[in-house]
């Protein structure tokens, strides 16, 4: 008994090391290896793909007016049919958010194609992230759950294509944490995928057709857009109910109960007004503390611009070689604009966007186009120039985009900001050669909306013979801005006209409203005005 003992004894401690873990069998070890590595390369895999996303300014597609760019950018991309789809496929499988690229698909294609291209990304990306997750981090989720990982198979056994179906159809369940859940728990494919395919049918087609509003709602808070963004968010948050009705649907007490709450729910769900759009009172009121006479010192800047800026056209050497350009910008990084007058205000901060995006071009010495700055694989701009931040003004660090829309166009609601501040192109309106300042600030934006709307042909003409606007791509790009409709931006534009056929034509509003074509090359004296 004592040698049986002893032998027992043995082979027990041939199995377990001193700090009493068992030792697994060499056979087992190596599963247990691969099993962990695995999951650790899923969980590296999404990690690394949200630093690359956020380092590559993916991110910020979130934002409305970066992403209207992007999307006029992106139209302009050879086979962007095979792009959109590949983006979406990979984004959707890496679990990053993809609702900018839904809303993208709508705008550059159109409801019937836009709603397909969606459907087709997002069923590619969804089926991509099942499989990354099923074969690289299933089986070490498994092992790492011990004597819980019979509850992952209870939760797999549940996941069925109704249930699915069911979650797929409610719009605020998250997309990728189901993807991502379904593989991890081995949902079958044959389930998984109908499923899926099309419970985020009619999503998908209510997000694409509504992309417009959803976009340019939210961004120009039109009366129009509104109410088509309270219809999406209606049709989405009805569709959430969409199971629970047809489970009810004998019950007429309940299913009026729930569709009423899906109107209220659905009042609740527009959003709220952004800031762009508050009244001009309320950004008064927001600058009214300022310090009447206080004014800030340009005189650099404007001699800077007199000496090197000729007709719209930059010598952005020079500028890299002055003493004076660094002080100015240093001038900027120190000044407190809070303290000046709501026209001083305006004036620093279009001097600033100015000043900045020649700094922009200098610091990247790029002397061919501001879109070739941060252009991601030499196919598009996602991150662009004007998310950079570089702009250091009143001791912050500042992009472009956000002194733009969130400084400029959000507190001063002045349309002629836009032939004011330039982005280094010919397309943009000419760069004034001249500083811009409180004083003189009217006279300044009257003149450089003149310049911009009579003196450039190429870029803004009336047809009367053919009843034809054409316009840049600016007034497509800040529509809001000039009012929300062909109709009022013609209007907007007449007053600069004299009397005559052409201001006649523009204040009737019948015309037809045409896009002229956007130079993005360098405006500068060595480049030469085209």
């Amino acid at each position: 008994m004592v040698r049986i003992g002893v032998y027992r004894c043995a082979a027990v401690c041939q199995n377990h090391n001193p700090f009493g873990a068992p030792k697994l069998p060499p056979g087992t070890r190596h599963q247990f290896l691969r099993s962990y590595g695995a999951l650790a390369s899923f969980v590296g895999l999404i990690v690394a793909a949200a630093l690359f996303a956020r380092s590559f300014g993916l991110f910020e597609l979130l934002d409305r007016d970066h992403l209207a760019q992007v999307i006029d950018r992106a139209q302009r991309v050879n086979g962007i049919v095979i792009w959109f789809v590949l983006a979406y496929t990979l984004m959707a499988g890496l679990g990053l958010p993809a609702t900018a690229l839904t809303l993208a698909g709508g705008a550059i294609f159109g409801t019937v194609l836009g709603s397909a291209l969606n459907w087709t990304g997002a069923i590619l990306g969804a089926t991509l992230a099942h499989t990354l997750a099923r074969y690289l981090g299933s089986e070490g989720l498994k092992r790492l759950l011990g004597k819980n990982a019979t509850k992952l198979e209870t939760f797999s056994e549940r996941l069925d294509f109704q249930t699915i179906l069911r979650l797929r159809l409610v719009p605020v369940t998250p997309f990728n944490l189901l993807n991502f859940a379904c593989g991890l728990a081995r949902v079958p494919l044959r389930a998984y995928v109908p499923a899926t395919a099309l419970g985020i049918l009619p999503g998908t087609i209510i997000y694409t057709f509504f992309s417009d509003s959803l976009i340019g709602g939210a961004a120009g808070a039109s009366t129009h857009a509104l109410s088509r963004v309270f219809v999406a968010g209606l049709l989405l948050v009805l569709l959430s109910f969409a199971p629970t009705l047809v489970r009810w649907w004998k019950d007429r007490s309940a299913a009026a109960a729930m569709l009423l709450s899906g109107i209220l729910i659905g009042g609740a769900y527009v959003p709220p007004l952004p800031a762009r759009g508050q009244s001009a009172t309320t950004a008064q009121h927001s600058t009214s503390s300022a310090v009447s006479g206080v004014t800030f010192d340009h005189s650099v800047f404007d001699q800077l611009l007199r000496r090197h800026v000729a007709n719209g056209l930059v010598d952005y050497d020079a500028f890299e070689m002055s003493a004076d350009f660094p002080r100015y910008l240093n001038a900027l990084a120190q000044a407190n604009p809070t303290t000046l007058s709501p026209a001083e205000q305006l004036a620093f901060w279009m001097n600033a966007y100015n000043a900045y995006t020649i700094a922009l071009m200098n610091q990247h010495h790029e002397r061919k186009s501001i879109r070739n700055i941060n252009k991601t694989f030499g196919l598009v701009s996602v991150k662009g120039p004007w998310t950079e931040k570089m702009a250091r003004v009143g001791g912050q660090t500042y992009a472009l985009l956000y002194i733009e829309n969130e400084i400029i166009r959000k507190q001063f609601h002045d349309p002629r900001i836009h032939f004011a501040i330039v982005c280094a192109s010919m397309g943009c309106p000419p760069l004034r050669a001249q500083a811009f300042t409180g004083a003189l600030l009217e006279q300044q934006l009257d003149d450089q909306a003149r310049e911009f709307l009579l003196r450039s042909p190429a870029k803004n003409r009336v047809d009367v013979p053919n009843r034809q606007v054409f316009l840049s791509p600016i007034f497509g790009w800040y529509r809001e801005d000039f009012g929300g409709s062909d109709a009022a931006i013609g209007k907007y534009i007449a007053q600069y006209y004299a009397p005559g056929a052409e201001r006649t034509l523009l204040t009737s509003g019948n015309f037809t409203l045409k896009e002229t074509d956007y130079d993005w090359s360098i405006n500068s004296r060595a480049a030469g005005r085209r």
